[in-house]
């Protein structure tokens, strides 16, 4: 086995080859990656394998690369930072593959572990019925409040579907942020990444919710299309995000919102919805059991502190 080792200014691809034939390889980052306790943490990502060995070679072969670059602390797998490609599938129910899950196959944890690496943090998405939404007098009394408090809740306009994705981007930055390994991310990047997905969009199932012309929150969900290919036909929506900025979270816009889109997704004829990708004990993963929905799905993220 050789190494191909290509660099650049922020990366280090590093491959593994027997034979001219590529047995691993993996990315190493240092810019651009989430920090902790103030410091950059560098990051493993764009990792894949033939056998067992290669892999844990080409790992070892990131951390010692990291390591001159004075990290002291590797999350992995991360293609540079959370905006991007990240974690691996560690249980799996049973279900489809659904649109937006990108994450590493389940045989990777293992690999990971014989590396030395040990899980850093749970994430879990959810299934369930769209007739057993939660739903209250509470709610409408929140509802009420909200509407007092001069705070509108309207659907995305695709027509205009910049401006509205520049507020998404304002509301995500102001409520991520505390978020485990959050990083800054430009608005054009940003942009670039949901603009993808724009011709798929039903822009009934995204709320914006604003006081005045000031964004507060919004509700990204939307069809998933991977069930198209399976089923012929679509009974299942993804809710993607919920966010609300923190001096509004009090309010509880977020279950409105949330409820606002099981009404909608309901007279639109779709029976289920996935509450994706979920960091362990948020708010989203409490509404996610609200709503009387399921584990389908965990997924892992891994880290190493390098030893000096």
């Amino acid at each position: 086995m050789e190494f191909e080792i290509i660099e650049n200014e922020k990366s280090v691809k590093v491959i593994i080859k027997e034979n001219e034939k590529n047995l691993a390889n993996a990315t190493c980052f240092w810019k651009n990656t989430p920090k902790i306790d103030g410091k950059n943490i560098g990051a493993i990502g764009e990792f894949e394998y033939e056998i067992e060995e290669a892999g844990i070679k080409v790992l070892n072969k990131c951390e010692e690369i990291l390591k001159s670059k004075n990290v002291k602390t590797i999350v992995a797998p991360m293609n540079e930072n959370t905006w991007k490609k990240y974690r691996i599938l560690k249980f799996s129910r049973g279900d489809d593959m659904f649109l937006l899950e990108n994450v590493n196959p389940i045989e990777h944890n293992d690999l990971f572990i014989k590396a030395g690496f040990k899980e850093l943090y749970t994430y879990t998405s959810t299934k369930g019925l769209i007739k057993d939404a939660y739903t209250s007098e509470s709610l409408d009394i929140i509802e009420e409040k909200i509407k007092s408090e001069n705070i509108k809740i309207r659907k995305f306009n695709k027509a205009n579907y910049m401006e509205d994705l520049k507020k998404i981007y304002n509301i995500s930055i102001k409520s991520f942020y505390r978020n485990p390994l959050y990083t800054d991310i430009k608005e054009e990047e940003f942009l670039k990444q949901y603009e993808q997905y724009i011709q798929m969009i039903d822009e009934d199932l995204i709320l914006i919710a604003e006081k005045g012309n000031k964004e507060i929150g919004f509700v990204f969900s939307m069809p998933d299309f991977n069930e198209l290919k399976s089923t012929g036909k679509i009974n299942t929506i993804i809710v993607k995000t919920i966010a609300v900025i923190p001096e509004y979270e009090k309010l509880a816009i977020g279950n409105v919102m949330l409820r606002k889109i099981s009404q909608i997704a309901k007279k639109k004829e779709y029976e289920k919805w996935i509450f994706a990708f979920m960091y362990s004990n948020n708010t989203s993963q409490k509404m996610a059991k609200r709503n009387r929905t399921e584990v389908i799905r965990e997924y892992a993220l891994y880290g190493k502190e390098i030893i000096v």
